[in-house]
């Protein structure tokens, strides 16, 4: 039986473990947290960082890369310029053509994948060559190439699309050329040098950009150049200038981003820059699947263990606040246990002298008016002694039921003293009302059933007392008081109310006595 100052007892013995159990579960709960951030901030940092080594990985190929072009294009400027300063100079016009010859070209051997250099009047007409004419020079004048020197709208060397240089599919050539000038200022022609498109297949070979992967050279014009390893989706010639992302290419001329490729339709992180001055842009794409394959299983591999732990230290939090709560359970029945009369149900003599206890400090400090009532039942033990105990106790658990029936507020406790004595601790309650209160009790007693047919009807005598506690007041004298008081209603015929305050002794009279 859970009674109202036994409870409150109890919730104040427990409380500590409801407040551990509680940080408990909160400080599991900051700890998973502090965990998930912790490595998600961990998982986040390495894939910047490996997404930035990739991007620098691919800007030192796009950089080695244009160096190399830029050395070989300079090598083959070098060539043309000196094959137009001699022509210019007419020094080798004294000698034969047999003998111009390898003057003209000394410097042609150096230039790598060359096909020939040649010279070009104005007429586009071809008057000296380090090798035998090559097809794509015939109808020269017709040329794109020829056009910027004729109308002298390019003065440094002019890099022309990619051309067949022959019937073959893969059989590609540049022309590099620069415009030569008479002493007069007029056009005199144009010196030429073919660059194989296969010196770039050469300088990409062997570069390992991953599954898809690849290295492109693309013209500022955006004509793609040559791309590795090759594909069916992008071939020599083919205008990419109009794609976004090209576009991007042409106007930012260096840089790196991630993008989806519309061609692909896979996130790649592009890489490019310009070589050098000339027109043309390196382009190194890398698939972002295969930038961060390692760093995804990574990811799984920890996040799967820290999906783990968090969820084993919840288990474990879950286990412990199970254990805490039963053993808190435990103890709470164990507290209701020790402060429970077996019996009746009723608060024990031990919890009766804790609530008398903290009441009676607590009327101290407020001022607030504290009541006792002692009850006894009337000629308990010849009833005991002729019905047997089996019907006393009996008659002592309906009369602890009627009791507890009558006392209602949850701060009002109501105990078993000892034997067939009962104990009613009223909080903040005046003699008047206690009074009220014990003559409910006597009569609701009075008018009980026979615990058995054979058994007389049970009667009760109430003692109460009234105390407006001051410091240095002893509650024993609370106590005692009530006790007299009790001893006074047996004294002048039982089953009566007998009221000690601060104005005295007071009788309640039953109703049926005249």
């Amino acid at each position: 039986m859970v009674f109202s100052s036994e409870g409150q007892a109890i919730k104040y013995h427990l409380r500590t473990p409801v407040i551990t159990r509680r940080m408990l579960v909160w400080a599991s709960a900051l700890s998973v947290v502090a965990i998930v951030n912790i490595v998600g901030y961990l998982l986040v940092r390495e894939y910047r960082n490996t997404e930035d080594d990739a991007a620098r990985s691919a800007l030192n190929i796009v950089q080695l890369i244009s160096r190399d072009i830029r050395n070989t294009i300079s090598i083959y400027d070098s060539a043309l310029n000196s094959l137009v300063s001699l022509v210019q100079s007419q020094a080798l016009a004294s000698l034969s053509p047999q003998t111009q010859q390898p003057l003209l070209f000394d410097r042609a051997a150096e230039a790598p994948s060359n096909a020939g250099f040649f010279v070009l009047d104005a007429d586009g007409k071809v008057i000296a060559g380090s090798r035998p004419v090559e097809p794509l020079l015939n109808n020269a004048r017709q040329q794109s190439w020829f056009k910027v020197h004729l109308k002298g709208q390019n003065e440094g060397i002019f890099i022309s699309r990619p051309l067949p240089a022959s019937d073959a599919p893969n059989d590609w050539s540049l022309v590099l050329s620069r415009r030569i000038t008479t002493p007069d200022g007029r056009f005199g022609g144009v010196a030429v040098a073919l660059m194989k498109m296969s010196y770039f297949q050469n300088l990409f070979r062997g570069l390992d950009l991953g599954p898809t992967g690849n290295i492109s050279l693309v013209s500022s014009e955006g004509i793609m150049l040559i791309q590795y390893p090759a594909t069916t989706m992008f071939y020599t010639g083919q205008d990419l200038g109009h794609t976004p992302i090209f576009l991007r290419f042409l106007t930012e001329r260096h840089g790196s981003f991630t993008a989806v490729s519309g061609i692909y339709h896979l996130q790649r992180l592009y890489n490019f820059a310009q070589v050098s001055e000339l027109p043309l842009l390196v382009v190194v794409a890398l698939s972002t699947e295969h930038i961060f394959s390692n760093w995804r299983h990574t990811a799984l591999l920890i996040g799967s263990a820290t999906l783990l732990l968090c969820l084993g230290l919840l288990w474990l939090t879950w286990l412990l606040v199970r254990e805490l709560r039963l053993r808190q359970r435990a103890e709470g029945e164990l507290a209701a246990l020790a402060a429970t009369d077996p019996l009746t149900g009723l608060a024990n003599r031990r919890m009766l002298d804790k609530t008398l206890d903290l009441e009676w400090r607590r009327a101290q400090r407020t001022g607030a008016p504290l009541s006792l009532i002692m009850i006894d039942i009337d000629h308990f033990k010849p009833f005991n002694d002729a019905y047997g105990h089996q019907a006393g106790d009996e008659a002592l658990r309906q009369v602890a039921r009627v009791i507890k029936a009558n006392v209602r507020r949850p701060a009002d406790l109501v105990a078993r003293y000892g034997g067939e004595e009962f104990a009613v601790v009223l909080t903040e309650t005046d003699a008047a009302g206690t009074r009220l209160l014990a003559e409910k009790i006597r009569a609701a007693v009075e008018q009980m059933e026979p615990v058995d047919p054979t058994t007389k009807k049970l009667t009760v005598s109430l003692g109460a007392c009234t105390r407006y506690a001051k410091p240095g007041d002893d509650r024993e004298e609370l106590l005692s008081t009530a006790d007299k008081a009790l001893y006074q209603a047996k004294k002048r015929g039982r089953n009566r109310v007998m009221d000690i305050n601060e104005t005295g002794l007071n009788a309640l009279k039953p109703k049926n006595e005249t």
